[in-house]
């Protein structure tokens, strides 16, 4: 009978010091880390990205041109017709990116992997592309009349002088009916924009190329990204007030080194921690952010890509749609993660306070879990 009360003892004595060690493993996993601590260990999984770009405006005739950009006054920037031109002469951007699984998958913004342009702006360029295209054809109607003429010269001096044999005069008559044809065409292309073209007919898309480097490696040049670690765009956000985009490394593998991040909050096991009371910050509380503020400019020193990590406070109650936080960026740290003392992602910066480096916004967890499985579906 004692026999039997010593073995329900000893069996709650173990259960009571499991339950024990697993709550302190769990304590171990959750407790708050030193700044200094949450850097070295996280920052081997935040990248820089560069991405490598153009825009190609194709024309209801089926003709290309090609553009870097839209500069403050929304004017076209390396306008051309020449893709060889704009391939030697691309844009490119930085931004920073970090890895959420061991399959090379990373999160950064929409706005560094789509490079996305302002729709009224671009539909205002549209019809000064239009405008453009038939004074194009203006001009080359009068280039075709000026080599025609001078064609019609010569064929009337071998008729009148006998300056030329039989064969340079059947050249020169096929050369001006050739002429003819291209003008007639270039006509008709030019009657076709003027009356029937809208911008519903022009289609633009962008041509990127995008890679990254980690912290601690040197680069010379865009081939160090483009080359070496090259990127695919996995998933862009639909959603206007998500500038959210997944890539994914060609190579389809994590570097053993790089830090995986994990997500505060419940969702996906592959990519959250699993404690709900992570998601929920508090006014004042403590933030960290990783990334690569002015892209190259500071991130590239004498011992390779170096990423930085700067301190801020919740700085307004989240409301679900952003969060503002008193973390000061520069250009180049849009995609950055921020985290909260455990070295969990609680945002994604994406955007700054207009007239302010020290006011910021994220995307909240909200969002990033919603994006997230709509990924995977």
């Amino acid at each position: 009978m004692h026999h039997k009360k010593d073995k329900e003892t000893m069996k709650r004595l173990l259960s009571y010091i499991s339950a024990a060690l697993l709550s302190s493993v769990l304590a171990s996993c959750s407790q708050s880390m030193e700044p200094g601590e949450i850097f070295e260990t996280h920052k081997s999984g935040v990248v820089l990205v560069l991405n490598k770009f153009y825009y190609q405006v194709e024309m209801p005739s089926g003709q290309k041109l090609y553009f870097t950009g839209l500069d403050s006054n929304g004017e076209l920037q390396g306008f051309t017709a020449d893709e060889e031109e704009v391939k030697q002469h691309p844009a490119m951007l930085n931004g920073t990116g970090f890895f959420i699984d061991d399959q090379g998958t990373l999160v950064t913004n929409r706005h560094v992997a789509a490079t996305e342009l302002d729709e009224k702006q671009m539909k205002q360029n549209l019809q000064r592309i239009i405008r453009a295209m038939i004074m194009q054809c203006a001009y080359a109607q009068q280039q075709l009349e000026i080599q025609y003429d001078q064609l019609e010269q010569q064929r009337q001096q071998i008729l009148l002088m006998g300056m030329g044999s039989e064969s340079q005069l059947l050249q020169i008559v096929r050369e001006q009916s050739r002429l003819k044809n291209l003008y007639q065409e270039v006509s008709a292309m030019a009657r076709k924009m003027r009356y029937n073209t809208s911008v519903d007919d022009i289609h633009i898309r962008v041509v990127c190329q995008i890679g990254i480097s980690y912290d601690g490696v040197r680069v010379k040049s865009p081939s160090d990204f483009l080359k070496k670690n090259p990127c695919d765009i996995v998933k862009v956000s639909d959603k206007k007030d998500v500038d959210l985009a997944l890539l994914r490394l060609r190579s389809g593998k994590t570097p053993d080194e790089a830090h995986v991040f994990q997500i505060a909050g419940v969702g996906d096991s592959r990519y959250f921690s699993g404690d709900a009371s992570e998601q929920h910050l508090k006014i004042d509380q403590q933030l960290y952010m990783i990334g690569y503020n002015a892209g190259l400019m500071l991130a590239n020193t004498e011992k390779g890509i170096s990423a930085q990590m700067t301190s801020g406070r919740v700085s307004q109650t989240p409301d679900g749609d952003r969060v503002l936080y008193s973390i000061p960026t520069v250009q180049g740290s849009s995609g950055s993660p921020v985290l909260n003392d455990r070295g969990h992602v609680v945002a994604v910066n994406f955007a700054k306070l207009v007239g302010s480096d020290n006011f910021n916004f994220g995307i909240p967890v909200e969002k990033i879990r919603e994006f997230l499985r709509s990924a995977n579906r």
